[in-house]
């Protein structure tokens, strides 16, 4: 069912004995970390494309937990160092860590334009002191300036042509794909001082950081759940509209995506409360629903995506 690591890096023109190396950490770092993550990608994507898309994956992923260290004396204080060896990395094709190296050699082979990453980095590090939304446009800035970017790095590696990155679609998904990401996060979030619910949101339902902090289950905090719940809805119920819009090649790389990710806030969507005392996703090993919307998925994949067809840009 999921293809040998060995042959997808064989399949993806991996040969050198040094890369596959690289390329396994980064596979390795992804399953450790991510594990549900690791097991949609391995899943849901062709096997010539999984190492470019791990690669891409975890070296965003591992910036934005350098990012996300609120809890420190300095947030964020060892972004800046590691945003510096991306930037030299660039430059000279070389890097000492082995998932940058990964990470080089995708932007090379895919041929990704440096201004994308640039974007990227600049866009987290702009992150690294806010702490708490005040209200939803925030969020919606987070998504321009760091997901959106963050999300054009992944469908690089998936081999997606530049015409592709640059569809509405992108930028739908990307926002239902955050909003739920954030209630996922929720409880780390607020264990690490960092508050993604707007405060007008909680303003109009008279919840205060305290009761969600404290993990209370109140009517107002159900309430204000179910409220962040129905906007990620309306995030993705705006991205299957712009799906059925898109082109040939984006419906068939996002195919595989918006049903997971259904599946995905259906699970947030029952625990309520909970969201605030527990993580219920990335960190934690894949449930039974969601394998089983994957492997739904894998069964129904349009040919073209079944076939690899996302290619490298030219």
């Amino acid at each position: 069912m999921i293809a040998g690591w060995n042959r997808a890096l064989d399949l993806a023109g991996i040969a050198d004995p040094g890369l596959r190396s690289d390329y396994a950490a980064a596979a390795w770092w992804m399953a450790r970390h991510y594990p549900a993550l690791h097991v949609c990608g391995r899943l849901l994507v062709p096997p010539a494309s999984q190492p470019h898309l791990l690669a891409a994956v975890t070296a965003t992923l591992f910036g934005d937990g350098l990012v996300d260290d609120l809890d420190r004396p300095c947030p964020g204080a060892r972004f800046p160092a590691w945003a510096a060896e991306v930037r030299r990395g660039l430059l000279t094709g070389r890097a000492g860590d082995p998932l940058l190296r990964a990470f080089l050699h995708t932007l090379a082979v895919r041929r990704v334009p440096h201004l994308d990453v640039h974007l990227y980095l600049a866009g987290q590090a702009g992150q690294a002191w806010v702490a708490e939304y005040v209200t939803d446009q925030d969020h919606h800035d987070y998504v321009e300036r760091v997901a959106v970017p963050t999300i054009r790095l992944w469908l690089a590696g998936l081999g997606a042509s530049a015409g592709t990155r640059d569809e509405p679609l992108v930028r739908s998904f990307t926002d239902a794909i955050q909003r739920l990401d954030d209630l996922a996060d929720l409880s780390a979030d607020l264990r690490h001082g960092k508050m993604t619910i707007p405060q007008s949101d909680r303003l109009h339902y008279g919840v205060a950081r305290a009761d969600l902090e404290s993990g209370r289950d109140t009517p107002g905090v159900r309430a204000l759940l179910a409220h962040a719940c129905r906007k990620a809805r309306a995030s993705l119920a705006a991205a299957r509209a712009d799906h059925a819009r898109a082109g040939p090649e984006a419906r068939a790389i996002f195919h595989p995506f918006l049903p997971v990710v259904d599946q995905l806030l259906a699970i947030i969507e029952r625990q309520g409360p909970a969201l605030t005392r527990h993580g219920v996703i990335w960190h934690a090993r894949p449930t039974p629903g969601l394998l089983a919307a994957a492997l739904g998925v894998v069964v129904s994949r349009p040919p073209l995506l079944a076939a690899g067809a996302a290619r490298r840009p030219r």
